[in-house]
């Protein structure tokens, strides 16, 4: 293997503990793999180096790159393990040891769910709830509750207390006990008890911790900006006082603080409970270029919760191109992937990552329109997903046709429409009520008025009073129409928006409830589609999920991208309050989240990374000056674009990687810029801008016809940047202006508010 001087540094450590923090792309696989090898051939046996992996797919990978690059060595290789397995197998040890019971390991998802339904709503009740109900999201919040308070060793209070639940889910940490007690009496373990038992039982017992450490040379974890407090916990007791422990992690790409990971882990934490180890940096990508490597530091160092190392692109690393692109229909996907279709690429060579799978609607629809296939990972496709069933389901009740869908299709719709708002029934019910109403859609009201009938809390007696207003409403209503202007008033009369934001567990589910359909929508008006047209489309784009293709465009979640890696990276719906997602920033600390998650997708590009924005002029005036800081008032595009400074990254990207001959390039803040010449030893000096004050700003006035020359480069408040092509009347003030994204366009001087660029 080829190593460079800090691969090998990090493969020949000796001595004690080390801590290597690692860029995206840095080829840690390589440089542990080798660091592996250099441990075997200076004596170390297999069994006394233990390898820990976070998911099964990077241990698997892990293992496949020792068994090829480490045969020559003709000796047998250590065994690589998740988290879980090993956890396992302290599980098993105790439990012959009796130090815990011997119980049933489950797999299966619906047991843990099952349980957790039970003694979530058994607790909801007991805590005296009336106007309120549990919903699956509630479940589901639970779950993830009981997975946080098994990543540490806090309690169930505490951990509610710390993660700011909502205040309605007050009853949770009673709920957690009511689940212990019932998994224990069912003598069953899942997941979640793999290392959180085995951690609390040795924490129980002096004996049983000593038994268990000191029984390796040599830890090594990689991805380790993952790791929770009860794993940090096993392995310090694992480790003892005999094992050498090497992490690998970057503490930039730490995106799962729901699983308990946390940036101080390993900025902090292991040197606490690792004393005096030896840090190093993997500081070389080999995946993309320098205008990606320039934007991801430019954006990152806005955090505080970090190291100071720079993401440098290895001179090997060939160009990766970075572009912005406006759009507001969904059709900035499409002609990404069109272009790369042209120049004969493949639609797998490609990946769109969202932050919110909203924000894969118009992406999808604009697909389906072009014939495109694609397929989603991670979430409900447009044709699945309950919000636009529902709204589908709304929109053909208010046709007349929905009795013309099957009994399946029709029962789904109904089910969704009933829960969206909810009607504060069991799901059961739910169900029977829309095994009722399918059967004879006329009766709906009369149906819905009766059925809660009797003695009912008040709050759900009135939801259905309201359902079956509704329904009458949809069924007295005229056929015709445009469809965009009756769903908006749909979503009006449901107080819709409203129940995502009240009832959903997370800020950022509900925003992907809302922006799902506000993007159906969107689509209806854009197309100007009536109510009926609507519906026509819809179930005409439905067929074209059926046709098979031999390849397909992966559209997937950022999180679920980490890892990975595409040539082309399309990321669309980078709009401010989307992402960073406002709802998420009222906590302190999630803009750092935030802007890791979008380091993270911006690192995920090969040859290209197209960044997808709705129109920003602001934006644009940034880019094309330099400019690194956020202007004022309210922004359109993300923030995190103004972040990375674009424009310089690009410029200086296209310079390093021979793309341009630019000789000076001047910024309003050339300080990372720099640091990152001086990491690759290029000696060139950019200049910096004179920063303007308050006072000089307010002075400065537009550009008037006698200031204007051919060849002079100007921002324009709506189309952009562009350059003076030709003056045409100088006494009248009229010049031809050619820009860059709108072509040329003739302006008068006096009402066009230009700018000069001094770039």
């Amino acid at each position: 293997m080829n190593l460079t001087r800090e691969q090998l540094r990090i493969v020949e450590h000796s001595g004690g503990h080390a801590r290597v923090s690692a860029v995206a792309g840095s080829g840690k696989t390589t440089t542990m793999v080798a660091r592996i090898g250099h441990l075997l051939e200076s004596g170390a046996v297999a069994k006394n180096i233990l390898i820990l992996m976070f998911n099964r797919s990077a241990r698997d990978a892990f293992q496949e790159a020792m068994e090829k690059h480490l045969a020559h060595l003709n000796k047998p290789l250590p065994e690589v393990r998740t988290f879980h397995s090993f956890g396992l197998r302290l599980v098993n040890s105790f439990c012959k040891r009796g130090a815990l019971p011997q119980y049933r390991l489950v797999t299966e998802e619906y047991t843990q769910e099952r349980i957790a339904k039970k003694v979530a709503n058994e607790a909801y009740r007991d805590a005296g709830e009336e106007d309120g109900f549990l919903m699956g999201e509630d479940i589901e919040e639970f779950l993830n509750f009981i997975d946080q308070v098994k990543s540490t060793v806090r309690g169930p209070e505490k951990i509610f207390r710390e993660l700011d639940f909502p205040s309605r889910f007050h009853f949770f940490p009673e709920a957690f006990r009511r689940f212990e007690e019932a998994r224990k009496r069912e003598r069953i373990r899942f997941f979640s008890d793999l290392i959180h038992e085995p951690l609390m039982a040795i924490l129980d017992s002096d004996d049983l911790a000593r038994w268990v450490a000191n029984r390796v040379e040599h830890i090594i974890i990689d991805e380790y900006q993952d790791i929770n407090e009860c794993q940090q916990q096993l392995i310090k007791t694992v480790a003892g006082t005999r094992a050498k422990v090497m992490v690998v992690g970057d503490v930039d790409q730490c995106i799962y603080e729901w699983r308990g990971a946390q940036p101080e882990y390993i900025t902090k934490r292991f040197a606490i409970d690792f004393k005096n180890p030896t840090n190093y940096q993997l500081s070389y990508t080999f995946r993309y270029g320098h205008q990606v490597s320039l934007a991801a530091n430019h954006l990152i160092v806005h955090n505080r919760k970090r190291d100071k190392k720079i993401c440098v692109s290895h001179q090997s690393t060939s160009h990766t191109e970075l572009s912005c692109i406006e759009e507001e229909s969904g059709k900035g996907v499409l002609q990404e992937i069109s272009a790369w279709k042209e120049n004969g690429r493949s639609l797998a060579e490609a990946a769109v990552l969202v932050r919110l799978f909203a924000q894969t609607v118009p992406v999808e629809l604009a697909l389906l329109e072009a014939g495109i296939a694609y397929r989603l990972e991670g979430g409900a496709d447009v044709f699945t997903c309950k919000e636009i069933n529902a709204l589908m389901g709304y929109l053909k009740l208010g046709c007349g046709s929905l009795a013309d869908d099957s009994s399946e299709d029709r029962h789904k719709q109904l089910e969704a429409m009933f829960s969206q708002p909810h009607l504060g029934v069991r799901r059961e019910e739910i169900t029977t009520l829309a095994t009722t109403i399918s059967l004879d859609l006329d009766k709906g009201e009369g149906i819905l008025k009766q059925w809660c009938d009797g003695e009912v809390p008040p709050f759900i007696k009135k939801r259905f009073t309201e359902a079956a207003e509704t329904w009458k409403w949809l069924q007295l209503r005229s056929h015709s129409g445009p469809a965009g202007p009756f769903l908006k008033k749909l979503v009006q009369k449901l107080k819709l928006y409203e129940f995502y934001h009240s009832f959903s567990a997370r800020a950022a589910t509900a925003e992907n409830r809302v922006k799902t359909c506000k993007a159906f929508i969107n689509f209806a008006t854009i197309h100007n589609l009536t109510m009926v047209g609507l519906i026509e489309k819809i179930h005409s784009l439905q067929q074209e999920t059926n046709v098979e293709h031999e390849e397909s465009l992966l559209l997937t979640s950022i999180h679920r991208a980490k890892g990975l890696e595409w040539p082309l990276v399309i990321l669309p719906g980078l709009e401010n309050g989307s992402f960073p997602l406002y709802r998420e920033l009222e906590q302190e600390g999630n803009l750092e989240d935030e802007r890791r998650l979008f380091y993270v997708a911006l690192t995920r590009g090969i040859e290209k990374v197209a960044c997808i924005h709705p129109p920003d002029a602001k934006l644009k005036r940034n880019i094309a000056q330099y400019h690194s800081k956020l202007p004022t008032g309210s922004l359109r595009a993300s923030r995190f674009l103004y972040e990375a400074n674009i424009g310089l990254s690009s410029a200086l990207g296209r310079l390093l990687s021979g793309k341009s001959s630019d000789k000076d390039l001047a910024a309003d803040e050339v300080l990372i810029a720099e640091r990152y010449l001086q990491a690759l030893g290029v000696k060139r000096k950019l200049i910096q801008k004179k920063a303007t004050t308050s006072s000089t700003t307010k002075q400065s006035t537009f550009l008037t016809i006698t200031d204007v020359c051919e060849g002079l480069m100007v921002f324009h408040p709506t189309f952009g940047a562009g350059t003076v092509t030709a003056i045409t009347d100088k006494k009248q003030g009229r010049l031809t202006v050619l820009f860059d994204d709108h072509g040329e366009k003739v302006l008068l001087a006096a009402y066009a508010k230009l700018e000069a660029l001094a770039v």
